[in-house]
This record gives C-alpha cells, structure tokens and sequence, in this order.
C-alpha cells in the first residue's frame, strides 16, 4: 500500500511540473529563489501544490514541494546539482516550445495521460533518486 502510495505522489509532483511554466524554469537554471503555488486535477483528484525554489546550499540548488491531495500533506525536497538542473531545465523549455507551436494543450486529467511526457520523465528520474530527493508526510 505504501509503495502504491509513493508512486502515485512521485507522479502527483511530476503532473504539476508539466503544467509548471517557464518562470520557474529559469529560476531553476539560476537557483534564484521562487515560489507558486495552484491545483491540477488529475484521476478526478484536486493535487494542490505550493512549490519554492529556496536558493543555494553548498554546490547544490534546494527546491521544495508540497503537495497536499485527499487529505494528504507531502513534502519534497530536492537538493539538485548544476547537471541535473541542466537537464532538466533543457527538458522543461523544449518541451515548452514544442507545446507553443503545436497548440497542443496538457492533458493532465490521468497519470496514464502524462507518464510518457518527457517533464514528468526527468522528474520522475531524480524524485525517486534518495541522494536527490526525500519526502517526508507520506503515511
């Protein structure tokens, strides 16, 4: 039931990074700080996300999310280093601009919808690396 539950949240994150937009791309990039917060409904669940890029801790970027879906509270905090923040940064803005010129909208109504998309793949790769990431919350 745990690892169930993991998976699901790891996913929650990853959805609200795909609909996240350019903004917190670049303060990501720099490490400047940052913060937003909204809700995205995915599998007919309100997700409710307030995440904050809180700046520099040594050589590495601190980023922290909080995520709170039926009556769970879940906290991410991610200390990236400059590749990963590369990486993911590159993603995040060609995936961007993909979507500027195709028109397409984000479908984020499934975790099925979203699995492949390429934000949630670099997310997903670093949220459930524990050098990386850790949660604390999940029940």
């Amino acid at each position: 039931m745990k690892k169930g539950l993991f998976l699901l949240l790891i996913l929650c994150v990853a959805v609200t990074a795909v609909s996240a937009g350019a903004d917190i791309a670049s303060s990501l990039k720099n490490c400047s700080p940052y913060s937003e917060s909204g809700t995205v409904n995915t599998e007919g669940m309100n997700v409710t996300t307030a995440k904050q890029i809180m700046g520099k801790q040594g050589d590495r970027c601190v980023y922290k999310e909080t995520v709170n879906f039926q009556g769970m509270n879940v906290t991410t905090i991610c200390k990236f280093t400059q590749p990963q923040i590369n990486e993911i940064t590159s993603v995040m803005n060609a995936y961007s601009l993909v979507q500027q010129y195709s028109g397409d909208s984000i479908d984020t109504s499934s975790l099925d919808k979203v699995k492949d998309n390429p934000v949630v793949k670099v997310w997903n790769k670093y949220l459930q690396d524990s050098s990386t990431c850790t949660m604390s919350g999940l029940r």
